[in-house]
């Protein structure tokens, strides 16, 4: 590289091989704006959907789990409207992919990656994980935008039929859910209130209720019969007056009393016996009533916010999707990028070009110029004598400049189709 040690020399090498970098440049942007024109185009177009938030609260979720909801909703729509079976009616609908040889697993999964649902979240409020989206974005990209268009306006109903569907759909199931466990556990309490009226029947004297009673008529039949122990010991030992016959009636008559009075006892002390287990079979039945009559006023409440919850999606007074923006028929593509692609092939061809000329001097190190001669010898020339072109060097240099001029105008012709287009 002892010859390019100047600017000058670097102009010159170019001068001198000027119809090789021309027909390289030309060659490579000619090449560029084929290989640009020949790449499909892709149009790209979007639809939005609002999220509305409820006007009125929905009663069937809490303030808290209102978000968590609205996410579990959103990913449920999504699946569906992205599942296969949705996306095959759409493919067969409006014919996507007929110029293709794709079997019907292959136009679902192209389907799948031309369209997209994004969810659109206060950007200052992505870090929350429970935060729901304001907005859905579809976005479809295809090479016909007509087609696209339509697919990402049908996309838009889909996920409007979804919501509608999976929201009447809750509310529905819900309602049935509490009216069948209203109608169950009705049942249930009247089968176990008549189970406790019948143990009440059985076990009347040993309810919970008269054991006060029973205890304090025991404590006086235990007196009584004190007392008539008491009688008859003093007839017995003969401290009252009267006949031995009148004393032996007497004494007969207190013993009777006293055998009833024992009797009555043993009755109440069997029933005070078996007074706690009774206890305890009651109390556990009022126990079941009471847990019963708990879960039948709490599904009746359930019911009426189910109602209330139907109403509310009847008067469409809950959260709502409503279309924001349709999808366009997109006007220009969003790839290739020509313009890019011969700009770096023009790029590239000028690199390749340099690099060529750089390469052919190497291969012939000759002197061409004064200062190249005092550089290398260090003497300096005294008389240059220029090259002197004659008749055919003359009609050489002609035919090279009409080459160039032609690649020139070929390569300036494809840049002006490549705009235009």
């Amino acid at each position: 590289m002892e010859q390019l040690q100047s600017f000058d020399d670097f102009v010159g090498m170019l001068r001198r091989h000027v119809f090789l970098i021309v027909v390289i440049i030309a060659c490579g942007i000619a090449g560029s704006v084929i290989y640009a024109t020949s790449l499909p185009r892709l149009y790209e177009t979007s639809a939005v959907i609002q999220i509305e938030q409820p006007r009125i609260r929905d009663p069937l979720g809490s303030t808290t789990s209102v978000n968590a909801a609205m996410l579990q909703q959103l990913q449920i729509i999504e699946q569906r409207v992205m599942s296969r079976n949705n996306l095959q009616h759409i493919i067969d609908k409006y014919n996507l992919f007929s110029a293709l040889d794709l079997s019907d697993s292959m136009k679902v999964d192209a389907l799948r990656e031309s369209a997209s649902v994004t969810r659109a979240i206060d950007p200052s409020l992505q870090w929350r994980p429970d935060v729901s989206p304001t907005a859905l974005t579809i976005t479809v990209r295809m090479a016909n935008p007509e087609l696209g268009a339509l697919v990402a306006n049908e996309l838009v109903t889909n996920v409007l039929e979804q919501n509608q569907q999976r929201r009447s759909d809750r509310v529905r199931e819900t309602l049935e859910f509490f009216e069948s466990e209203e109608a169950r556990v009705g049942e249930d309490i009247d089968a176990l209130e008549s189970e406790i009226a019948v143990f009440k029947t059985e076990n009347a004297d040993a309810l919970p209720a008269g054991m006060d009673d029973k205890r304090e008529q025991l404590a006086s039949l235990r007196e009584a019969e004190l007392e008539i122990d008491r009688q008859i010991i003093e007839l017995n030992t003969g401290g009252s007056s009267g006949s031995n016959s009148i004393r032996g009636n007497r004494v007969l008559r207190l013993e009777e009393q006293r055998a009833l009075f024992r009797q009555r006892a043993e009755e109440i002390e069997a029933i005070l016996d078996i007074a706690p287990q009774v206890e305890q079979t009651f109390n556990t039945l009022e126990r079941r009533l009471q847990k019963l009559s708990d879960q039948y006023q709490a599904i009746t409440r359930s019911q009426a916010e189910a109602e209330m919850g139907q109403m509310l999606e009847s008067s469409r007074q809950s959260e709502s999707f409503t279309v924001l923006e349709r999808a366009l028929v997109p006007a220009l593509p969003i790839s290739p990028n020509r313009k890019r692609i011969v700009t770096s092939g023009t790029l590239l061809s000028m690199i390749v070009a340099i690099v060529s000329v750089l390469l052919l001097e190497l291969r012939n190190p000759v002197i061409r110029t004064a200062s190249q001669l005092e550089r290398q010898v260090g003497i300096r020339a005294i008389v240059a004598i220029p090259v002197v072109e004659m008749g055919s060097g003359k009609m050489r240099q002609r035919v090279i400049k009409s080459v160039g001029m032609g690649l020139i105008v070929l390569v300036a012709v494809l840049i002006v189709g490549l705009i235009i287009t």
